[in-house]
């Protein structure tokens, strides 16, 4: 059967959008990943976000993008030991993204335009001590607490800011504030995450994870091994895992 006069207009008009898109340097995740891509984050970077949830990546052949917040080197949180100088080391070496997560872990919500770019440099001037010459390209927000001024500001510093807001992140998504999805293990629905995986194949998004501490008594931001495994696993026989850097690269932002 042939396709009807208002199919085939339809899909020349579907073509010459895609065309227009790439034209203007605004690929659409499908034209690169039709099969939908999928990224793991950690914030705050507690050491078993490394050593637990980076290990799991690399066994996939995955690597996962660090929301690092220099303040907090050295510290204990609810999520453990955080990170230290040798961690930022050897998680760059090992091919994982490190990125921002402010300098102090500021609520960006309540900030104005001039704290916040001094949160950017202070940020970049402590990695860069760590990592010769690194300069973090994405962020997160802490607490996903944005604003418009907010988003903003770390628009003008970063690729990308990534939030909390549950979503999938299709056709050319807002590098203001990506959608995410937490995997913590007192929520934790491996049904739920995995049915999020598949529809992001069906559709072909961009699906980005995020977690703290993954350890086998988590805290309420964590998730343990195993629920860190069901999920990476999943997307892993599913569709390509990249960090954050890869896709927002890959898209020509």
């Amino acid at each position: 059967m042939g396709l009807s006069r208002s199919q085939s207009v339809h899909d020349v008009a579907r073509k010459v959008r895609r065309k227009l898109d790439l034209l203007l340097g605004q690929r659409q995740i499908s034209d690169l990943w039709p099969q939908g891509v999928v990224s793991f984050t950690f914030d705050d970077f507690p050491k078993t976000a490394l050593t637990a949830g980076g290990a799991i990546l690399e066994r996939h052949g995955a690597r996962g993008t660090y929301y690092t917040a220099s303040t907090m080197a050295n510290t204990k949180s609810d999520a453990g030991f955080l990170f230290d100088a040798e961690d930022i080391q050897a998680a760059h070496q090992r091919g994982h993204e490190i990125a921002c997560h402010t300098h102090s872990h500021l609520r960006c919500s309540e900030a104005g335009a001039s704290t916040l770019a001094s949160e950017v440099h202070a940020n970049a001037a402590a990695l860069s001590a760590i990592i010769k010459d690194f300069v973090p390209t994405n962020f997160a927000f802490p607490y996903g607490a944005s604003s418009p001024t907010a988003r903003r500001v770390m628009k003008r510093y970063y690729s990308s800011c990534r939030g909390n807001q549950p979503g999938i992140n299709v056709k050319i998504p807002d590098m203001a504030e990506l959608f995410a999805y937490s995997v913590y293990a007192m929520t934790f629905d491996e049904i739920k995450l995995r049915d999020l995986i598949d529809k992001n194949r069906a559709i072909g998004g961009w699906l980005i994870f995020y977690t703290h501490d993954v350890t086998q008594s988590p805290s309420p931001y964590g998730c343990t091994p195993d629920q860190w495994e069901a999920v990476v696993g999943h997307a892993a026989r599913s569709m390509p895992i990249l960090t954050v850097r890869d896709v927002v690269s890959g898209l020509g932002v």
